[in-house]
């Protein structure tokens, strides 16, 4: 195998190396110059055209012979003409990827979240459903998944008398008559199949295998969806990819290594070859088809933006074969390559956020950028919530993309390209160093990770704030040590979640970068959710905050993070006890029920702390406080201090008006009550000259924000922390990971915290070492919901919606659902912001 290294423009590599980080104070959305800011601390350039989808995400883009194109979108797939005007919006389940027209053009084929293949079509001139087909393997097939349970229909290539689908979690590819939806083959393929391919003579179907061959007896491994993976023992996350090539003729599969987390791939014209997408390993993978093996490895990682990050989702080649176009995800932007024995790369043509399907015909190019411009429905009224999502489809002519040079001139500037510099020598400690590896005044970090809340609906009060007292659900009355802290400490109205649930959000805050495949299956959580990790396939290949800070020498502590086998067990009838059980064994000090911390992460295992668990919220706040403190005081009889604390207090995620639990105010009074105490104990100990305490929330679904909505309550708490000041610098989750490498020493994680801001205009530079006197509850902790029989009207129809929702994860409950319950118990007199949300009908 070759491996050839990327060539970039020397003036753009002069460009980028020459770029300066400015912090300024931009909010998220269309800026003044037509620019687009995004919450990952990234402009968006138009060029093309964009096609605005508001309230969905596209996933997946597919050209008809005429130019029609369709793009498979989160609850719906779109169809328009070949001039972008629009021809159908079909509403369906979808998958997270899989669509395919006929040869004919007549029918579309996509893959719904249910385990089915949903065929649309014209019926009286309007784009419909017109059926519906199951696709599964046959128990008896030889196969390496789960034989029961969601399949989860993946990726569907159309070939005469032929439909492929993967299964990604049977790992399989079955061979579907198109006509009539019955299954004619299966064959086993690779771990996690995704993205399929035909070769235009039919004779080869090609499948991307997220996780490549299952692990075997002795390598380092993790469950994925009941399969085992390969995984790095370094990182935890999946280090396995590969494509199956499947010989249509014979029925017969070969698994070809390739890089990390294949995506999306091409066959050239002849069928000679495949250029593959290796999404985690930021390659291209060229494949000889004949030979089974890969003849040259390519980065798309440009000089002046290293490490992981760029993301390839997917590729296309011109008709001729001589151009290669490659989907960058990280990048917002396409790659353009000369395509032959060799990759040369040209340049890089600026997208929409996410581009993550791509399709090209004649001269015309249509990119699928799932996160679009960001969660800023025109229809919302300054009211906004994470997932008002407006996609784009991107439709490039040739001409648009003309003038490579400059298009990847605005492309670097776009993503702030840089590298890490040397430290230099004779620095003074500084509460955030510049460069990586020159000193701070800080030894200890904690990071405090907390669940749900957006700006206006806990600090919208707030009047020295950018705030919207109207959004404001859990003001001074109910959060007083939040509004205490930012009171005494600083107050930061410009911070963003880069994520938008808790799937994705926990990427973000504990490694500054959500992966190809979490974004590919937002919204399509069949295979998992992995808020609290449970799947390698969701995690960064360069690793967590606490993977860093060990390589680095510190010393590490989690608290309840990725805890995803959390054990709540009374000591003598081992069940795991109600809320209230729960809370009055904490209150009278019984200790009758056993709480412990486990994980499927064999890295973070030994970080833990055994007892403190994140969810569910079960568990009051305050015991996870008494967790940490408890340890505090153990540190201060040792005179030592982990370097790195990373802990969950998850309680503000609330269970909405669901009976047996306390309201939403109690329970973020719990979280609050929590927060003031941790920092108080850590305020008053030994080691508070030398500790930071940095606070986010992962995502933002219980609230509303009328900046954006990403924008979180975030807080940075120190002795050098400027006092009483308001900071509106723009700052993201890669924000705070970045501001924790360079306070302990160690490198960025990827190109995400590399570029981002870290919160340096958050400090002064002399101390101020009062410590934090936490402020009482004025809301009971114990305030329960009541039951749906005692309430009336609005309040029993979501009292008794709550108690329906799958509770078993979080956010497996409808965000809408509880949003609209923590509104109405908060305010019964109050309207819910009706301009938000689609009205709900009432059935009383």
């Amino acid at each position: 195998m070759r491996r050839t290294w990327l060539f970039v423009l020397a003036g753009l590599a002069a460009l980028a190396t020459g770029w300066v980080l400015q912090v300024g104070q931009p909010t998220p959305g269309k800026q003044a110059d037509g620019s687009v800011w995004v919450p990952t601390h990234q402009r968006l350039t138009k060029v093309g055209s964009w096609i605005e989808l508001q309230g969905t995400r596209p996933k997946q883009v597919e050209i008809r012979g005429d130019g029609v194109f369709a793009a498979l979108c989160t609850g719906r797939v779109r169809v328009f003409a070949s001039n972008g005007e629009p021809q159908g919006d079909i509403a369906l389940n979808t998958a997270g990827l899989g669509l395919a027209w006929s040869g004919d053009g007549a029918t579309l084929y996509a893959s719904m979240g249910d385990g089915k293949v949903a065929t649309l079509g014209q019926v009286g001139g309007k784009w419909t459903k017109t059926a519906e087909w199951k696709v599964d393997a046959p128990p008896e097939a030889d196969l390496s998944g789960p034989k029961s349970g969601n399949p989860q229909v993946n990726g569907l290539a159309w070939s005469p008398g032929h439909l492929y689908v993967a299964l990604g979690i049977r790992n399989a590819l079955v061979d579907m008559d198109p006509a009539t939806g019955s299954v004619q083959r299966v064959v086993a393929t690779g771990v996690a199949p995704y993205h399929v391919r035909v070769s235009s003579d039919g004779r080869w179907v090609a499948v991307s295998n997220r996780a490549g061959a299952v692990a075997a007896a002795g390598e380092a491994s993790a469950d994925s969806a009941g399969t085992n993976v390969k995984v790095d023992p370094r990182t935890d996350a999946s280090q396995g990819g590969s494509i199956s090539l499947v010989d249509t003729a014979a029925w017969t599969a070969r698994e070809i290594p390739v890089g990390r987390q294949p995506s999306g791939a091409a066959f050239t014209g002849d069928g000679k070859t495949l250029v593959v997408a290796d999404s985690d390993s930021d390659t291209i993978s060229v494949l000889d088809v004949d030979r089974g093996e890969v003849t040259q490895t390519v980065s798309v990682r440009p000089p002046t933006d290293p490490g992981f990050g760029q993301m390839p989702t997917d590729v296309a080649l011109s008709s001729d074969g001589k151009t290669l176009f490659v989907a960058c995800g990280g990048l917002n932007a396409v790659l353009v390559a000369d395509f032959g024995r060799s990759i040369r790369v040209r340049g890089f043509v600026p997208t929409a956020w996410y581009p993550i399907g791509l399709a090209r015909r004649d001269g015309a190019m249509v990119v699928a950028c799932s996160k679009g411009i960001g969660s800023r429905r025109e229809d919302r009224a300054n009211k906004w919530g994470p997932h008002d999502s407006v996609g784009v489809v991107q439709v490039l002519d040739d001409a648009d993309w003309s003038d490579l040079k400059l298009l990847s001139g605005q492309v670097a500037d776009n993503n702030r390209w840089n590298r890490e510099t040397a430290p230099r020598p004779g620095q003074a400690p500084r509460p955030v160093p510049e460069r990586v590896g020159e000193p701070s005044v800080f030894r200890h970090v904690v990071y405090i990770i907390k669940e749900n809340l957006s700006y206006d609906s806990l600090l919208g009060d707030v009047p020295r704030g950018r705030g919207d007292p109207s959004l404001c659900m859990f003001g001074k009355d109910v959060s007083p040590n939040h509004h205490k802290l930012a009171d005494e400490f600083v107050l930061l109205d410009n911070a963003y979640a880069s994520g938008t649930n808790s799937a994705d959000g926990h990427q973000w805050t504990s490694s500054s970068v959500a992966n190809a495949y979490s974004e590919q299956n937002y919204s399509a959580y069949a295979r998992s959710y992995p808020y609290d990790g449970g799947d390698p396939l969701a995690y960064s290949p360069a690793g967590f905050l606490w993977t860093a800070a060990v390589r680095a020498g510190k010393r590490v502590r989690v608290f309840g993070e990725f805890v995803n086998k959390p054990k709540i067990a009374h000591r003598e009838t081992g069940k795991s006890g109600t809320w209230t059980e729960l809370w009055n064994d904490y209150r009278t000090g019984s200790k009758n029920y056993e709480i412990t911390s486990d994980t499927d992460n064999a890295a973070l295992k030994p970080l833990l702390h055994p007892h403190y668990i994140g969810f569910p919220t079960v568990v009051s706040d305050q015991w996870r406080a008494d967790q940490f403190l408890g340890d505090l005081k153990r540190w201060e009889s040792e005179g030592a201090m982990p370097d790195l604390c990373v802990m969950l207090l998850p309680n503000d995620h609330t269970t909405g008006t669901r009976a047996g639990y306390p309201t939403p105010r109690a329970q973020v009074a719990d979280n609050d009550l929590a927060l003031g105490r941790i920092v108080e104990g850590l305020t008053h100990s030994k080691f508070w000259a030398e500790t930071l305490i940095l606070v986010v929330e992962d995502d933002t679904q219980l609230g509303l924000d009328h900046v954006d909505g990403h924008r979180i309550p975030a807080f940075c708490i120190s002795p050098y922390t400027r006092r009483g000041a308001v900071v509106s610098e723009t700052y993201d989750h890669a924000s705070f990971v970045r501001t924790i490498g360079l306070v302990l020493g160690f490198p960025a994680l990827n190109r995400f915290d590399r570029t981002a801001t870290p919160l340096s205009a958050c400090f002064a530079s002399t101390p101020n070492d009062t410590p934090y006197d936490h402020a009482a509850n004025i809301v009971p902790l114990d305030e329960m919901n009541k039951a749906p029989s005692e309430l009336e009207g609005t309040a029993r129809r979501l009292a008794l919606a709550c108690g329906e929702l799958d509770w078993s994860e979080m956010d497996v409950a409808d965000p809408e659902t509880v949003t609209r319950a923590a509104w109405q118990s908060v305010f019964p007199e109050r309207p819910f912001p009706e301009d938000r949300y689609e009205r709900i009908d009432d059935d009383d």
